[in-house]
Formats: structure tokens, C-alpha cells, sequence
């Protein structure tokens, strides 16, 4: 069975320590003799908007040129090339038929995946670029690349979204009030800025991107909890001078 990736990862943060994707060609041109415009690969076309897998995860882009299978794209970070299906996928809604052949699922999607030398059947239950966890009967996980899963059916009626505004521990409270404005540290492609507004915390990464967790402390802890996904909340201590100790690097408050 396949060990998961970080239980824990923040797009944009994590993905650039560990390293950008080797097919990343920032400010590449386009090969003499590359024949724009033509649908190839994924069967996208100059102008049509998809996702592209970064050092920032997956982020919107809008393809530029079109050579086989890479796609020369614009991003709010630049243009690059980028090649289908690893890097390239539909901008939104249910995967094409052809992106799912390549390797491309979503969550709750009914797949068969091979596991000890034989395929069972199982669910989606976390994306990470290609890699996928997979439920499996016997309350069991796995995770898998493409290679070894196989499309089972349409996708699960997702299920109802956990309640907020309940503390991930007893007796925590919320950091409204006490932890306000913009923590940062210095720039860079591993900065991180954590803004505090109302007892939420949002998580801003270098592309603009950011995703809002709920905020909650007790003396000097913290953690950024998302309902229902416990596993994920970030713990971040509270120094003495103020600035927060956090698991991408130690921060202090730059501005309200």
C-alpha cells in the first residue's frame, strides 16, 4: 500500500520548499515551427481558460499557444509551458472522459484502484495533483497515482458541509478580537502571510490565492481549523514578542 503525501500541506508553501515541477520552463518561447491554435493533446485551444499544476498547486490560466500536448499559458505568476495531462487540466466542472483516461478524477468520484495485486473499488476522498486517496471497504485508505486507478462512476453526491463555528478542542475560543491584522515574513517564494480578520485566518499565497480557516486559541496556541477536516488544522504558538511560531516558519504582524 502507497504512503500519502503530507497529511498537511498548504499550496504554495509546501510545493515550492519541496521543489517546482521538473516540466516547469518559466518564460520558455515557443519551438520554431509549433502549430498554434491547432486543439492537440487535451484538446484545448488558444484562448480557452483551464488549470495548471504549479509550485502554487493548481491555478487558473488561459492558454497562449498550443504545441502537441504542452500548452504555452498566461498566469497571474507569468507564462510558461506546461504539459497535458500532468499539468494541464479542465478549468472546472466534471472531468472530460479524455482527462479521466489521462489520469484526472475528483473527489468522491467511484474508482477501481489496484491494491496488493488486485483492483478493488473504492472512493475519492483527497485530491493532490495526481495522487489520490482512495476509501476502501474496512474502513482502509490508500493512495495512488493514475497509473493504478480506473474510472467506476459518476461522482458521489457530495456530502453536507460541516458545521462552523465549533472549537476543534474544548475550551478554545475564538481568536476574534485577539489576534487582528496581517502576519507575514520576509518575501520570497517561501514567504507566507496569515491575515487575522474576526476569528478567521486567511492563508495568502506568492500567486494571490488564499483560503479562510477559522481561527481559534487558547493561552498561547493557536490552530486554523476547517470544519471537517480536523486533520489538517495548522497548530501556531504565540511568542513572547508577539510574532507566531507556525509550521511554514516563524511570522510577525505587518500591518492591520
Amino acid at each position: 500500500m502507497r504512503l500519502g503525501p503530507l497529511q498537511f500541506v498548504f499550496p504554495g508553501i509546501f510545493a515550492v520548499l519541496l521543489s517546482l515541477p521538473a516540466s516547469v520552463a518559466v518564460g520558455a518561447m515557443a519551438p520554431p515551427g509549433a502549430e498554434m491554435g491547432q486543439s492537440q493533446g487535451g484538446g484545448y485551444k488558444v484562448g480557452d481558460k483551464v488549470q495548471v499544476n504549479t509550485g502554487f498547486g493548481w491555478v487558473a490560466a488561459q492558454i497562449l499557444k498550443v504545441d502537441g500536448n504542452r500548452y504555452y499559458v498566461h498566469t497571474g505568476a507569468g507564462d510558461v509551458w506546461k504539459y497535458y495531462p500532468a499539468e494541464v487540466r479542465g478549468a472546472g466542472g466534471a472531468p472530460s472522459a479524455q482527462d479521466r483516461a489521462n489520469g484526472h478524477y475528483q473527489l468522491h468520484d467511484k474508482v477501481q484502484v489496484h491494491v496488493d495485486g488486485h483492483w478493488e473499488t473504492g472512493e475519492i476522498v483527497t485530491t493532490m495533483g495526481q495522487e489520490y486517496q482512495i476509501k476502501l471497504p474496512g474502513n482502509r485508505e490508500t493512495w495512488a497515482g493514475p497509473e493504478n486507478i480506473k474510472y467506476a462512476g459518476a461522482a458521489a453526491a457530495a456530502p453536507p458541509s460541516a458545521q462552523g463555528g465549533v472549537p476543534p478542542k474544548p475550551g478554545m475560543t475564538s481568536c476574534a478580537g485577539k489576534i487582528e491584522g496581517r502576519y507575514s515574513n520576509s518575501g520570497g517564494l517561501g514567504s507566507v502571510t496569515i491575515v487575522f480578520r474576526s476569528g478567521k485566518a486567511t492563508l495568502a499565497d506568492p500567486s494571490g490565492q488564499g483560503e479562510v480557516l477559522e481561527c481559534w486559541m487558547s493561552g498561547d496556541k493557536i490552530i486554523l481549523h476547517k470544519p471537517g477536516q480536523s486533520n489538517l488544522d495548522m497548530p501556531i504558538s504565540i511568542n513572547n514578542d508577539g510574532t507566531l511560531d507556525t509550521p511554514l516558519g516563524e511570522i510577525k504582524k505587518k500591518g492591520n
